[in-house]
C-alpha cells in the first residue's frame, strides 16, 4: 500500500470518527452542519401485515436496535448494527392499528373471533379482506373485528399510537439519538378487475410516511380508512397546529402504477390551486430508494441513462397496460422535471421534492441494510438464504401473470438510509433539516454527500478547506434555489463525497440535469469527476470504466481502484438562463456482491440469474432548482 493511499484511507477514518465522537457527546449546535443517518420508514409487531409474517418485534426491540443493541431473530440468531443510527422513527401503518391491538388484546369483544384467532395464527387468508376492506371505494373497516361502524378500531387505534409515543420518548436522548414520531399512510390501488389484493403479491400504492416534529401530536392518526392523501393533509393542516409542525413522505412511486406524477389528485380528480398549495406546504421530500426498489428511475423508461438499471423491480408496462408495471409518470427524475412545467402553469412546483432513502423493514430492524448479511425484512417469508432465493415467495398464492413471478424475494433489496445535514442530533433540528431539504437518500451505505451551487464560486472551491463555509456565504446548499442569473454568468457547483469504510470505494460522482424543451421533458447526466484519474470526455460528458472487479466466486473486491473521497467544481456547460432547471447529484461506488450473490454462496449454488449478481451501491443528493 502507498503512503498516499494510506493518507486517504485514514483521512476517510478519520471523517467518520470525528462526527461520531461530537454525537456521542452530544455536541453544541454546528454552524456548518453534522452528517447524521437516520430511518424514516420501519414497520414493528404494531403493523398488521408485519404480525402477520411473523414478526413479534416491537417498537422497543426496534429502538434497542436502532441505537445499537444486539437483537435476536428468528431461530436464536443474533444481529447488531455496526454502527448506531443517530435518529430513526417508527412508522407502523396507521391502517390496522385498531385492528392490531383488538386482535392481540384479550377481553375485548373481537379477540376471539375467527378472523382475530386466523391473525393471531398468522393466517395470511385473514389478512386478504382485511386489505381489501381499504382498497375499495367505500373504504369501510371489517365489521367482525372493528364493529359496524368501525367505531371499536378507531378507538383502539388511540391506544396503539399512544404506546408509540411513548416508546419514542423513552428512548429519545436530544444530542446521542432521536427519535421521531410518526405514522404511515397506506392507501392500495384497486386493480382493473376489482381485486384489490392478492396474498403474497404487492399491491399498487400511494403511500406515505407522516413524519412530527416534536411530541406536540394528534391524539390519534389518519388512514387511508378515514380518506384520501389530499384528506390527509387537510386533516394534518386542521389538526397540527402550533406547535405541532409535520410533513409527509411519498415512497415507493415505482409501485403507483403511473399515478403518482400524473398532474392529478390521488383519486384522479383535477388539482386545485388550495390542494396544491399545501401538497407543497406539507411534502417536501419523496423517498428514492427502499427495499421494493428504486425510484429514481428505470432503464428504458423516461428520462434514464444507464446507470437506471439499479434494483428495478416493477417490470415496464407493456402496450395498453396501466396496472402492476411501471411507466414514467412512476419516476423522481421524470417528476422532477415534471414539476418544472407545472411551476410554469400553476405558478408553484408540487413535485420539488428533497430526497431521502429508507428501508420499509418489516422486521423492526432499522437499516439491516449491508449486502453481505442481510437477513431479510419480512419476517418468516424470507429469513432464510433459501426463502430469499425461492422463485416463489413461501405463503405467496394468487395470479402469475405472463409466467413472471411478482412475488419473488429476489427482486427486493436490503433498503436504504437518509442522511441529513443539521446542527445538533435533536428532533427539532433533524425535523428542520428535512423540511428545508438539506438530505440525501442512499442505497444502504454511508456516503457522505455535499452539493452547493452558486452563480459566485471561484472555479477551484472543491480545493479549499473552507468549501462549507464558503458553500453557506455564497451559494445554497442541497434543497436550495437559484433565482435568475446575472448576465453572462451560468451556475457553478460544489459537489463533494466520502466512501463508506465499511463498502467500496468511490467510482464517480455525476450531476443529473433536468429541464424542459419546448414542452417534452429531457435530462443528461454529466460525470463530473471520477476515481483513478479518468476524466470525463469532452464529448459524452462521461467517464470511462475505472476497471473495478469483483471475484464473483468469493465477492471479493479487487484491489488499487476507486478512491475515499472525491469532489470537484462544475459549470453547467449548456446554461439558458431563461430556462428552469433542476440538478442532484448522484455518486456510484465501484461494484459489490448483490445480498442474493451472497446468500447463493451460504448455499452453496450459482447466483440466481435473473438479477445481477453485483449492484454500485450509491447515493442521491436533494436537487438545487434554478428559477428564472
Amino acid at each position: 500500500m502507498t503512503i498516499e493511499r494510506l493518507a486517504v484511507l485514514c483521512a476517510v477514518a478519520i471523517a467518520f470518527i470525528e462526527p461520531a465522537v461530537a454525537r456521542a457527546e452530544g455536541a453544541a449546535a454546528a454552524p456548518e452542519r453534522n452528517v447524521y443517518f437516520g430511518e424514516l420508514h420501519l414497520h414493528t409487531s404494531y403493523s398488521l401485515d408485519s404480525y402477520l409474517f411473523g414478526n413479534r418485534n416491537d417498537p422497543t426491540t426496534a429502538y434497542r436496535f436502532g441505537r445499537g443493541e444486539a437483537v435476536t431473530l428468528y431461530g436464536g440468531e443474533k444481529k447488531q448494527l455496526k454502527h448506531p443510527l443517530d435518529f430513526m422513527a417508527v412508522t407502523d401503518h396507521a391502517e390496522y392499528m385498531g385492528e392490531i391491538a383488538l386482535c392481540t388484546m384479550p377481553g375485548n369483544p373481537a379477540y376471539d373471533g375467527k378472523m382475530c384467532d386466523g391473525v393471531r395464527r398468522g393466517d395470511q387468508a385473514a389478512f386478504q379482506p382485511i386489505v381489501e376492506s381499504v382498497s375499495r371505494p367505500e373504504r369501510r373497516h371489517v365489521a367482525e373485528i372493528c364493529g359496524e361502524d368501525g367505531s371499536r378500531c378507531r378507538e383502539a387505534a388511540k391506544g396503539t399510537w399512544k404506546r408509540l409515543r411513548d416508546a419514542a420518548a423513552s428512548f429519545y436522548q436530544p444530542g446521542k439519538f432521536t427519535t421521531l414520531l410518526g405514522f404511515e399512510y397506506s392507501p392500495s390501488i384497486p386493480t382493473a378487475d376489482g381485486h384489490p389484493y392478492v396474498p403474497g403479491t404487492v399491491p399498487g400504492m400511494l403511500h406515505r410516511n407522516v413524519i412530527f416534529r416534536t411530541d406536540h401530536v394528534p391524539d390519534n392518526v389518519f388512514s387511508s380508512y378515514d380518506g384520501s392523501a389530499e384528506q390527509l393533509q387537510a386533516w394534518l393542516d386542521a389538526d397540527c397546529r402550533e406547535p405541532c409542525r409535520v410533513l409527509d413522505i411519498p415512497h415507493n412511486s415505482n409501485y403507483s402504477w403511473g399515478r403518482f406524477f400524473w398532474e392529478k389528485n390521488s383519486d384522479g380528480s383535477p388539482w386545485t390551486k388550495e390542494i396544491l398549495d399545501r401538497k407543497v406546504r406539507m411534502e417536501p421530500l419523496i423517498e428514492i430508494f427502499q427495499i421494493k426498489g428504486g425510484s429514481e428511475c428505470q432503464a428504458g423508461i423516461g428520462l434514464t441513462d444507464e446507470e437506471c438499471g439499479f434494483e428495478n423491480s416493477v417490470p415496464a408496462c407493456k402496450p395498453g397496460q396501466t396496472e402492476a408495471c411501471a411507466m414514467p409518470t412512476s419516476f423522481v427524475r421524470d417528476g422532477l422535471v415534471k414539476g418544472l412545467a407545472v411551476q410554469d402553469k400553476w405558478g408553484l412546483n408540487p413535485f420539488k421534492y428533497g430526497i431521502v432513502g429508507g428501508t420499509d423493514n418489516h422486521d423492526a430492524l432499522s437499516t439491516s441494510t449491508d449486502e453481505s448479511s442481510y437477513t431479510g425484512a419480512h419476517g418468516q417469508m424470507d429469513n432464510t438464504p433459501a426463502k430469499r432465493l425461492a422463485t416463489r415467495a413461501p405463503m405467496a398464492q394468487g395470479r402469475d401473470p405472463d409466467g413472471d413471478d411478482a412475488v419473488s424475494m429476489l427482486r427486493f433489496n436490503p433498503g436504504g438510509l437518509t442522511g441529513v445535514w443539521a446542527e445538533q442530533n435533536t428532533r427539532e433540528s433533524i425535523w428542520d433539516a428535512l423540511y428545508r431539504k438539506e438530505t440525501f437518500g442512499t442505497s444502504g451505505t454511508r456516503i457522505r454527500v455535499r452539493f452547493f451551487g452558486s452563480f459566485d464560486f471561484p472555479r477551484d472551491l472543491h480545493k479549499s478547506p473552507d468549501l462549507v463555509k464558503i458553500g453557506y456565504a455564497k451559494g445554497v446548499p442541497m434543497g436550495g434555489d437559484l433565482k435568475s442569473a446575472p448576465a453572462g454568468k451560468a451556475p457553478v457547483f460544489v459537489a463533494s463525497a466520502t466512501r463508506d469504510p465499511d463498502s467500496a470505494p468511490l467510482q464517480k460522482i455525476q450531476i443529473i440535469k433536468g429541464w424542459v424543451q419546448n414542452g417534452v421533458s429531457r435530462s443528461k447526466t454529466y460525470d463530473i469527476v471520477c476515481s483513478d484519474g479518468i476524466k470525463p470526455d469532452p464529448e459524452t460528458g462521461r467517464c470511462a470504466d475505472n476497471g473495478a472487479t469483483v471475484d464473483i466466486a468469493t465477492c471479493k473486491v479487487g484491489a488499487g481502484k476507486g478512491a475515499g473521497e472525491l469532489a470537484t467544481t462544475w459549470i453547467d456547460p449548456s446554461f439558458d438562463p431563461k430556462s428552469r432547471a433542476v440538478y442532484y447529484v448522484r455518486v456510484l461506488e465501484d461494484p459489490t456482491c448483490r445480498w442474493s450473490t451472497w446468500d447463493a454462496h451460504r448455499l452453496n449454488v450459482d447466483p440466481p440469474k435473473s438479477v445481477p449478481a453485483t449492484i454500485k451501491e450509491r447515493a442521491w443528493s436533494s436537487p438545487i432548482w434554478y428559477s428564472p
